[in-house]
């Protein structure tokens, strides 16, 4: 196709002769490729790795899927787990295509790891789709919380990692959102903790904010050894960060009012507990959500709670926008603010 500037050179030269006209429509016809260009499939993937990438990096939580599950009164056997998901950009040289460090626990206790990898992600262009090359650290101790000392990341080499033939993830795109799975039965081997065959399958579902996970893994009699028994997933949404502070009254304390500074929490269930000193210490925790209702006429909000000791209940609690960049909560015995911070990677990764 020539370009429109083409059509116009040669009608002008039109009025100087038929010659020059044919002289300029060769010229730009044969630099119209450079303009017009054919794109392939390789192109094309990694057009889609590149929005992969820029997707999938950030802090993912489970938190409104517990507790619509709880809220549904759902059979106990059915309901999920809560996880929280780190996903960390890094570059480590030792390991090839862009590289996450990845750190996960439980019940919203950072404490509670049960999961650390280094993902790698490359192009796989026999299969037009993302691979992902999964390595487990074989010191996993020395790792924890990586994220926020990535310098312990740098030094990895080869044979400081583990993975397992047959256990890559592919992903493809799937109009704005990837689909990942691994070849059916290729992720077969002995645990070295149990003696026993396992053959794992991953399902999963990626967007610009959310995460759906569903790890199955079976024996060699196809009995089921770990996954959830009616294949739900656990559906993650991307979290952002604020910063916080904590007030408690001179009311309370019995003397000088107590406040607490920089209190980190995400917005995906995550929670900070302070507290004044004394014989009959006050403990307040708060905790920030944002609640995205999947039933019923209620609208998705922002909220902060505020509970006394380690009540379930809330004493009191405060919503705004879900987008809204502050939130506050005055109850004259206790106050506390949160303020989005803007500069955390975990935020740039959730507002890209």
């Amino acid at each position: 196709m020539i370009p429109r500037a083409g059509i116009v050179a040669v009608a002008g030269s039109a009025r100087r002769g038929w010659w020059s006209g044919l002289v300029a429509a060769a010229i730009l016809t044969a630099s119209a490729p450079s303009i017009a260009r054919d794109w392939g499939d390789d192109d094309v993937l990694d057009r889609d790795m590149k929005l992969m990438m820029q997707w999938f990096g950030g802090r993912y939580d489970n938190q409104e899927q517990v507790y619509f599950e709880a809220e549904q009164d759902l059979d106990e056997a059915l309901r999920h787990e809560r996880i929280h998901h780190i996903f960390f950009p890094v570059e480590i040289p030792a390991v090839p295509g862009t590289n996450f460090y990845v750190q996960q626990y439980l019940n919203d206790d950072a404490a509670s790891i049960y999961r650390q990898r280094i993902y790698a992600f490359e192009p796989d262009y026999t299969r037009q789709a993302v691979r992902l090359t999964i390595y487990t650290p074989k010191d996993t101790a020395a790792l924890v919380d990586a994220h926020e000392s990535p310098e312990k990341l740098e030094a990895l080499t080869p044979d400081d990692l583990t993975t397992r033939p047959g256990c890559q993830v592919y992903w493809v795109r799937e109009g704005q959102q990837f689909m990942g799975s691994m070849v059916e039965g290729a992720c077969d081997f002995i645990s070295e903790r149990s003696g026993q065959r396992i053959i794992i399958s991953d399902d999963l579902l990626l967007n610009d904010g959310e995460i759906w996970i569903r790890d199955v893994a079976v024996d060699a009699q196809g009995n089921r050894i770990f996954g959830h028994p009616d294949n739900v997933h656990h559906k993650n949404y991307k979290a952002r960060e604020f910063t916080c502070w904590g007030v408690i009254s001179s009311s309370e304390t019995g003397g000088e009012p107590v406040f607490v500074p920089d209190l980190r929490l995400h917005d995906q269930g995550g929670t900070a507990t302070f507290a004044s000193e004394g014989d009959n210490p006050v403990e307040v925790r708060i905790k920030l959500r944002n609640v995205r209702w999947p039933y019923g006429r209620n609208r998705d909000s922002l909220v902060l709670y505020a509970y006394r000791g380690d009540s379930q209940r809330a004493e009191s609690y405060a919503w705004t926008a879900p987008d809204a960049t502050r939130i506050a909560v005055n109850l004259r015995w206790m106050q506390a603010s949160c303020t989005l911070d803007a500069e955390s990677w975990v935020t740039r990764a959730a507002t890209r």
